[in-house]
């Protein structure tokens, strides 16, 4: 077995080995297996039913990664992208008004596009011709808007009369919740742990069924309404056959994003499905780089002209889509495993194989509330809100003015898509108004005109 493991994946020629590669998948599990719970919660407050996406997060993350491993040989996890399922829960259904049903249409049409744009020089044009500065904007702009849901789902930010938000205050406990998490979190990552999300989340988890035990004791006095959302053990056993879950996937969220196709034949349904392609396009590029950054020795042709990683991108979100779930994305977690000495695609398929098996664990979702989620979101910003750094704030208002109106209007519009239009509409008026119109290439063209197209579906 593990000559033939050898052969096939290079192991020896990488610089590799089993045991590394095993070891560089479990680690990669351990990094980014918070999403198994987070993922339902966020995209539920879209109206999809929680346990559905419990089950379609795991078989279409397992199915991404066996791709990912087997066919494009490359070490790398993949699983529901956080920023995508924001997007998708707070933006295209909640904000824009699309049911949960047509936007898992558009998923499956992002995904339909991608692949194409996966095996075609499209795909790095595209990617050369977006302004850096724009790029990395929508990045910090994604991270303060998941970190923003975060606050307001755990009751750290709530509405008020006379500054629009306010701090909720500890007499919430899920404040008291949320803080220890991401206390919590913040320590592992300034220890360099890679599991800082994972042990954030069961630090809050921890001190909310403290709380609830208080409660039981009579320690504490709190509204039925308020225990009701604190962490609880499961009623039975935490590992259990996932009848319940598979049934409601496959009677709720199968096959749903066929049957809602002629949902999206419309202005905004094009729209949203080309946003999703450009924020899973961008988004898929970004953590490539920064994971094959990580790989020493690296060969332009096993990455850059690799058609496969982005092929497994693509495939992944076609099967997320089908299952029922938001876009999927290469996790910049899973490169823990490549700094473990993973560097074949045998890590990969270790962590799917991984996740299959986290399907009999559904009883813990009894477990994860908004406020322990919070940590993870937070975490996650975090990461992304570094990319600030590389904005060329001194390369002229060209770029400054449509970074500022990315970074700014999502958070505080409730809308990723309103936030990225506005960027690019404002990046090509700067750049007449700096007289550099024909330094504007013809993508950067469409894109615009997509945008001004976008506004009028708003």
């Amino acid at each position: 077995m593990k000559e033939v493991l050898n052969n096939y994946f290079r192991i020896d020629e990488k610089g590799s080995s089993v045991k590394r590669e095993l070891m560089g998948g479990l680690v990669s599990y351990l990094s980014m297996s918070y999403v198994i719970f987070v993922n339902p919660i966020i995209l539920s407050q879209a109206g999809m039913p929680q346990d559905a996406v419990f089950m379609a997060t795991i078989i279409s993350s397992a199915i991404a990664m066996l791709v990912m491993g087997l066919y494009a040989k490359f070490p790398l996890g993949l699983a529901p992208c956080m920023s995508m399922n924001a997007f998708f829960a707070f933006s295209v259904v909640l904000d824009m008004g699309l049911t949960w049903q047509a936007a898992l249409s558009s998923v499956l049409v992002s995904s339909v596009l991608f692949l194409i744009l996966s095996f075609t020089k499209a795909r790095q044009r595209i990617i050369n011709e977006i302004p850096q500065s724009v790029k990395q904007a929508g990045t910090v702009g994604l991270g303060i808007f998941i970190a923003f849901v975060a606050f307001k789902n755990s009751g750290i930010i709530v509405t008020d009369a006379g500054n629009l938000i306010t701090f909720g205050g500890f007499a919430n406990p899920n404040v008291i919740i949320a803080f220890a998490g991401i206390a919590v979190a913040s320590f592992f990552l300034v220890r360099k742990n890679q599991y800082a999300v994972f042990f954030g989340m069961i630090g809050a988890a921890v001190v909310g069924l403290l709380i609830r035990y208080g409660v039981d004791l009579g320690w504490f006095n709190l509204a039925p309404e308020v225990i009701s959302t604190l962490p609880q053990l499961p009623a039975g056993s935490p590992i259990a056959i996932p009848y319940e879950p598979f049934n409601s996937m496959m009677d709720n969220t199968f096959m749903v994003s066929f049957k809602h196709l002629g949902d999206i034949l419309n202005v905004k349904g094009i729209i949203v499905s080309l946003t999703f392609l450009f924020l899973d396009f961008f988004g898929t590029a970004t953590t490539l780089s920064a994971a094959a950054s990580q790989i020493p020795d690296l060969s332009k042709e096993e990455f850059e002209e690799n058609h496969r990683i982005y092929a497994a991108d693509a495939i992944g979100t076609f099967i997320g889509s089908i299952f029922g779930t938001s876009n999927l994305s290469t996790y910049i977690e899973s490169v823990s495993g490549i700094i473990n000495g993973a560097r074949t695609g045998l890590m990969a398929v270790v962590c799917g194989l991984l996740f299959l098996l986290s399907i009999f664990i559904y009883p813990l979702l009894s477990l994860i509330t908004a406020a322990v989620t919070t940590p993870a979101m937070v975490t996650i910003g975090i990461f992304m809100m570094q990319n600030i750094t590389n904005i060329d704030w001194h390369g002229g208002y060209e770029n400054v003015i449509p970074s500022f109106l990315i970074i700014v209007m999502m958070p505080l519009t409730g809308s990723i898509s309103l936030g990225l239009v506005l960027g690019f509409i404002s990046w090509e008026l700067c750049m007449i108004f700096a007289g550099k119109f024909k330094d504007i290439s013809l993508t950067m063209h469409l894109i615009t005109l997509v945008s001004i197209a976008y506004l009028f579906t708003i």
